[in-house]
């Protein structure tokens, strides 16, 4: 394994560790708006680009974009379990939801425009359907064992992606790029530690942030320059969405 391939490879966990660190900082919520933003596909997006050009890039985008109405579904699924049921039992619940929603999206190869739709559709979906928070925040500590887990996935993740860009093409590249693998981490501690209101608070602050995720990889479908130009567009244009959502009647609460 090359330094290049190492250093990129490292270069994904240390994002999700800085919004890590963040989360302690503030709360349920804005860890909910980080592990909505693009923080790993954000960096193997760019990976992909340099290796594959940015027509591919831009293709691989279109699907990580419509298959967000998947995510929300994940979303929905263990967010609602949780309100009865444990971690594990919600966990499947979403990743079934996700499973089914993500086959249906893929199946269809949506054009950008149907993309764009589905992706913004599903986090709207998400924003109006989650239940709310009824109790007050509480910080959360982030375990060592949480964070851990959150770094060997990322990881993982950014490996079999860049393996798979190169052996499947756009398509399963765009499926894997949108993998709820926050989601999948994040929730579950939150449910085991601190109860299902905390993962309420979780998950809509994920729908906000899945406001700056939806809008980075529409830039980066649309693809309306080079490498360099595109992916600065994107980075400004999920900042200014998340800002945007973030401060929208209902979302800008109490951590």
């Amino acid at each position: 394994m090359s330094a290049a391939t190492i250093a990129r490879l490292l270069l994904v966990p240390a994002a999700v560790w800085l919004a890590s660190l963040a989360a302690r900082r503030w709360g349920h919520r804005v860890s909910g708006y980080l592990g909505g933003m693009p923080m790993i596909g954000g960096p193997i997006t760019l990976f992909i680009a340099l290796d594959h050009g940015m027509e591919f890039a831009a293709r691989a985008a279109t699907f990580t974009l419509a298959i967000i109405f998947a995510q929300s579904a994940h979303l929905l699924a263990f967010a609602w379990s949780a309100r009865r049921h444990p971690w594990p039992v919600a966990l499947a619940s979403g990743w079934c939801s996700f499973a089914i929603v993500a086959a249906a999206v893929a199946l269809a190869a949506p054009p950008l425009w149907l993309a764009a739709i589905l992706g913004y559709g599903g986090v709207f979906a998400a924003r109006a359907l989650l239940p709310h928070p009824k109790h007050e925040a509480t910080l959360p500590a982030v375990p060592r064992s949480e964070l851990a887990l959150r770094l060997v996935a990322a990881v993982v993740l950014a490996g079999a992606i860049l393996w798979a860009a190169a052996q499947f093409g756009p398509v399963v590249s765009g499926v894997m790029l949108s993998l709820p693998v926050t989601g999948s981490i994040m929730p579950p501690f939150t449910l085991a530690l601190y109860g299902p209101d905390s993962v309420a608070r979780l998950m809509r602050g994920f729908a906000t942030g899945l406001t700056g995720f939806a809008s980075f990889f529409l830039v980066i479908a649309w693809a309306p320059a080079g490498v360099a130009t595109t992916f600065l567009l994107a980075i400004a244009a999920a900042l200014a969405a998340l800002i945007v959502a973030s401060h929208l009647p209902g979302i800008a609460q109490k951590r």
